[in-house]
């Protein structure tokens, strides 16, 4: 018989080999998902994974559908191919740039963070996940969003998306805990595509009242958990002198949603 040190092992490590092989099952997945049907965006083109274009997209794509971005993405780094370039502009101009996107404050926003970038870090996007957050108005999501997209770390991007598709198949109704698996099963060597995947799946596929999981490449091994999103606990960044973050409760609607008809 085992001894009680001899079963925490053992246990440990059937825990560790089962993240393993779940791991590498989820890797294959969804890469493979993604190569096939991954949504083709000007920006996931290898040309602009440069860390300025990565952030100014991010910022882009906040509230706005993929799509309408698309549309004005490379004029956009047409009138401002360089941060130093657009943190020497006004914001009436980058507000005629992007006035197609609707919300005005981002003209603001990206002027600050380009200035900053200029003035603090010697015209060099952060590369570190700390120094990120002390831009104006950045917070995890595009953190990590740079940080993987741009230099290749094996990042986890968690949206509200994400956050959803995560607890349908893990349970987990709070960011960190998911940033935390990600963390672990994330691939080294194809961390981009991986989240991508994640991305469009959740997005695409994982919708919130009508998820088509036929079409899910993670179906068969789906359970469909289904918390409340008023459960839901994200990550929100708190500067006080130095930045931390904390987990906040998500802001649910006030209109009601139908259970999702699986």
């Amino acid at each position: 018989m085992r001894s009680c040190s001899e079963k925490v092992l053992f246990l440990s490590w059937k825990k560790d080999n089962y993240i393993f092989a779940d791991a590498e099952n989820l890797r294959r997945v969804l890469i493979e998902w993604f190569y096939k049907h991954g949504r083709d965006f000007p920006w996931r083109d290898k040309s602009a994974l440069d860390p300025y274009k990565v952030l100014v997209t991010e910022i882009l794509l906040q509230k706005t559908k993929a799509e309408t971005v698309g549309e004005m993405w490379h004029n956009f780094f047409k009138v401002f191919p360089t941060v130093k370039e657009l943190a020497e502009s006004t914001e009436d101009h980058v507000l005629e740039v992007i006035q197609c996107l609707g919300l005005a404050y981002r003209a603001k926003r990206l002027i600050k963070i380009s200035r900053q970038i200029v003035e603090e870090f010697n015209s060099v996007v952060p590369s570190s996940f700390d120094k990120l957050l002390r831009l104006h108005g950045i917070g995890p999501y595009v953190a990590s969003a740079v940080l993987c997209f741009a230099y290749g770390e094996p990042q986890p991007i968690v949206d509200v998306n994400v956050m959803r598709m995560m607890n349908r198949f893990k349970g987990f109704i709070d960011e960190k805990s998911i940033r935390e698996y990600i963390s672990k099963v994330i691939p080294r060597d194809h961390p981009r595509e991986f989240n991508w995947a994640l991305l469009d799946v959740a997005a695409t596929i994982c919708k919130p009242d009508k998820p088509n999981c036929f079409a899910c490449p993670l179906d068969s091994t789906c359970p469909k958990i289904n918390a409340q999103m008023s459960k839901w606990r994200i990550m929100r960044k708190n500067v006080r002198g130095d930045v931390k973050l904390s987990l906040q409760p998500y802001s649910v609607r006030k209109k009601t949603r139908a259970k999702p008809k699986y």
